[in-house]
């Protein structure tokens, strides 16, 4: 494929709602000249900042817009089924609109890989499915793929967007201190409301959570084999982890074996990119940073500035085929640039960015030496790596 052709398109919705979307500014790429593109995710998708993707792909002499579909905690069988309760969201934008490609994230969990026909997945007050539906990861993303691809049988491609492995202990540790909050406020007769405000604006510091990270190994983690408890799904461990994406590119490489020959189903490798610069990172091949569990926020979420940049580069370089030292960082090296009015307006946005302020942290500096190791780890993986059919690498 020739990328200097690739045109390009990202975009942005508010948490958990389809978002309306308006006019681009009168200096936006035409449509026609801009590579579109449209993403399935929650806030480790967001996490990548796609509202600064057009900007990055614009730096490298590339066009892009994008629009986005974001849910907290959202996995894939949770955009599937706005198809059924808002058909004239998201269903009907990637059906009717000139899209290039379409990003989904696939967030694992219960779910899980093998197929899971359910009418009903929470056991909550949600009303049950018309009818029973496949719920895992793969069947889900099949949906939405049959979806777009039936407007788009030719040019349409599929990236899927992968995650990192969390820190349990991070989970636990918060869990703990925003307890002791809670009670220390309560005892001195702090009303009740005014409590579950501020123990929800709890977040740990880096100070607080460097012990942790510490600890933390994230060679363990993302090399853990995927384990399915088919009995209790939620219970099922390891599907951030290289085994469980892995093993979702090859169910979608079988049930879509033309667009897998034609380039057009791949990987975006950002879990695996983690890992690569961990393994750097512990070699002090960055000064300044021990291991790459110091890119997290909250065990979870990452850090703006380089770990942010990191996962956007990631996307771009992926979808273009480029190089990422082709790409000037500095809109991620700014904490003034995540603000969500200023995100929206940014080149190529289709729609209201939205971005967790809380979850941003302490900015983690991109500095050029810093930004050079990340490039080049980024591109040892993704040119080397089994389903992002980048097939020539070109050295820089």
């Amino acid at each position: 494929m020739n990328m200097n052709r690739i045109r390009s398109s990202l975009g942005a919705a508010l948490v958990l709602v389809l978002l309306g979307r308006w006019a681009p500014a009168a200096d936006e790429v035409p449509e026609k000249d801009a590579f579109k593109v449209f993403y399935f995710g929650n806030s480790f998708c967001e996490n990548s900042i796609p509202w600064m993707h057009p900007t990055l792909a614009k730096s490298a002499g590339l066009e892009m817009q994008v629009d986005t579909q974001f849910g907290a905690g959202w996995q894939i069988w949770m955009h599937v089924n706005t198809f059924y309760t808002k058909p004239d969201g998201a269903k009907k934008t990637i059906q009717e609109g000139d899209w290039d490609a379409v990003v989904i994230h696939a967030f694992g969990a219960h779910p899980g890989l093998e197929e899971n026909m359910q009418t009903k997945v929470f056991q909550n007050d949600d009303p049950p499915f018309p009818e029973p539906r496949d719920v895992s990861d793969p069947g889900s993303a099949c949906a939405i793929m049959d979806v777009f691809l039936t407007n788009h049988p030719d040019k349409g491609r599929v990236f899927i967007y992968s995650s990192w492995p969390g820190m349990p202990e991070a989970r636990d540790f918060a869990s703990r201190v925003r307890d002791e909050v809670a009670q220390s406020m309560l005892s001195d007769g702090v009303p009740r409301e005014e409590v579950l405000k501020k123990v929800k604006e709890r977040k740990l510091t880096l100070e607080e959570l460097t012990p942790v990270f510490r600890r933390f190994d994230y060679r363990e983690a993302w090399l853990a084999p995927y384990e399915p408890n088919r009995e209790t799904l939620f219970m099922s461990k390891n599907f951030h982890t290289r085994d469980y994406y892995r093993r979702m590119m090859e169910i979608l490489k079988e049930r879509y074996p033309k667009l897998w020959e034609q380039g057009r189903l791949a990987l975006i490798p950002g879990g695996e990119v983690f890992y690569a610069l961990d393994e750097k990172f512990r070699a002090g091949v960055c000064p300044g940073i021990e291991s790459v569990s110091f890119f997290s926020r909250d065990g979870g979420h990452v850090r703006a500035g380089l770990p942010r940049y990191t996962l956007g580069a990631t996307c771009v370089a992926v979808m273009f085929g480029i190089h990422p030292s082709k790409f000037d960082a500095s809109i991620y090296n700014d904490l003034a640039n995540y603000d969500n009015a200023r995100l929206s307006k940014q080149h190529g946005v289709l729609g209201r960015a939205y971005t967790h302020p809380p979850d941003l942290g302490q900015l983690l500096e991109i500095t050029p030496e810093r930004k050079r190791v990340v490039d080049e780890t980024i591109w040892e993986v993704v040119s080397n790596h089994p389903f992002t059919h980048i097939e020539s690498p070109k050295s820089e």
